[in-house]
């Protein structure tokens, strides 16, 4: 029989593989960055546009930096920054990394950033259910972090396993649009495989907002 005066301790909040606050969505959003940066640097004989869904993409990236002293290594919470790294570091890279890209493609081919960076009116037809994707994923996961089974290991667990098929899902993302498309003779594009992509992946930075 369990006395009364026995402290039975509160459940840990496990982060994400066992790895600092905020460092899956560090993880996440240089592989969003990095596929942005790569399409921008390809050569011109490389006919590939910034694809609509890598847009949503990275305003979730924005999400990452204002969740810096939140969710994210709070203000007197100990805890280290993402990946172990120090202070701002991940942002830096994002930002300066971005900054070059974008500064080089300028200085090299204006003309050709623009026509990556717009649109083409084949694409915009996507906009709906990318938007439906983005808001529901993120909001979704937003309203399920808010019950009482946050610190609960299987909730913890669930988080981990998403974050695994967030960033399995954009690495195979990065194969079909570097590597394999450009070896075909006609593109393979899979706009529900996007919609999804871009749902999960919202879904994961809503419930670890």
């Amino acid at each position: 029989m369990q006395s009364s005066g026995t402290i039975i301790p509160a459940p840990i909040s496990r982060h994400p593989l066992g790895l600092p606050p905020g460092s899956v969505r560090a993880v996440l959003s240089l592989i969003i960055v990095g596929l942005f940066w790569l399409i921008l640097l390809l050569p011109q004989e490389n006919a590939l546009q910034v694809p609509l869904y890598l847009y949503c993409l990275l305003g979730l990236v924005l999400l990452f930096f204002v969740s810096h002293g939140h969710s994210i290594a709070p203000q007197g919470s100990g805890h280290r920054s993402p990946l172990g790294l120090p202070k701002g570091s991940i942002r830096a890279i994002i930002f300066l990394g971005t900054a070059a890209v974008i500064g080089w493609c300028v200085h090299s081919n204006r003309a050709l950033l623009l026509e990556r960076l717009t649109p083409t009116p084949e694409m915009l037809y996507q906009w709906p259910y990318l938007l439906l994707a983005l808001f529901g994923g993120f909001f979704l996961g937003w309203l399920i972090r808010l019950g009482p089974w946050r610190n609960v290991y299987w909730f913890q667990d669930i988080q981990a396993w998403i974050s695994l098929i967030a960033m399995a899902g954009l690495g195979i993302e990065v194969v079909i649009r570097l590597f394999v498309n450009p070896s075909l003779e006609r593109d393979i594009n899979l706009p529900l495989w996007e919609e999804v992509l871009v749902g999960i992946v919202a879904f994961y930075f809503g419930v670890r907002s």
